[in-house]
């Protein structure tokens, strides 16, 4: 029969263990957090300064670049709402398809990215294949493998600008609701820098129309 002795010591070699795995989940949190703060005050400042197209793209790509960064993604985009064709606009695409995917249109009742910006609300699919909504298209046509995905809506004054989707978590991890509260901070940034711009062309243009 072993000594108490033995067990306490035991006991106090499992309770280290525990309380060391407790402070790398802490400590790991703490820097997820802190990245995540940078990201949104830099994301803030660019969208103050938004005066033309071309730093709206810039500022998207940002957006892009802190979206599958901090949700530790492999791929992701950004698809803007076409009003006039009723279509989803491949606008900043990271990942391995980057220069084949941008420009590329949808329909908007097409897969999970349709049903997000027709149902304005979030979806996370970590099977994304057993998903009802899932449209392989896109897979198809550019040799993708979709394996799980998260995708929010962008919306700015009640109207949905377009979707944010991340893909295919580092080491086959799920995604969580940490990441879709994430993404919507981010969407929702970039698509009120969206109506500020386009406010500001239409200012610039009935200015710039009217007489004198």
């Amino acid at each position: 029969m072993e000594e108490p002795s033995a067990h306490l010591v035991r006991f106090l070699q499992q309770e280290n263990l525990r309380l060391q795995a407790e402070i790398r989940a802490l400590r790991e949190e703490k820097e997820a957090l802190l990245d995540y703060l940078k990201a949104l005050e830099h994301l803030y400042l660019a969208a103050q300064d938004i005066s033309s197209e071309a730093d709206l793209i810039k500022l998207l790509d940002n957006t892009m670049h802190y979206a599958v960064h901090l949700a530790r993604a492999s791929d992701g985009s950004v698809l803007l709402l076409d009003q006039e064709s009723n279509e989803l606009v491949f606008a900043v695409v990271h990942g391995d398809k980057r220069g084949e995917l941008r420009g590329y249109r949808l329909p908007v009742d097409t897969g999970i990215a349709g049903w997000v910006a027709t149902h304005r609300k979030p979806v996370i699919a970590n099977q994304a294949r057993h998903d009802a909504r899932f449209s392989p298209h896109v897979d198809e046509v550019f040799q993708f493998v979709t394996r799980s995905l998260v995708c929010v809506p962008m919306i700015a004054h009640n109207q949905v600008i377009g979707v944010i989707e991340v893909l295919n978590k580092d080491a086959g991890a799920p995604f969580t609701e940490v990441d879709v509260n994430l993404l919507l901070i981010l969407g929702s940034i970039a698509a009120a820098a969206l109506e500020m711009l386009r406010v500001r062309l239409e200012n610039q243009e009935t200015t710039s129309t009217s007489p004198h």
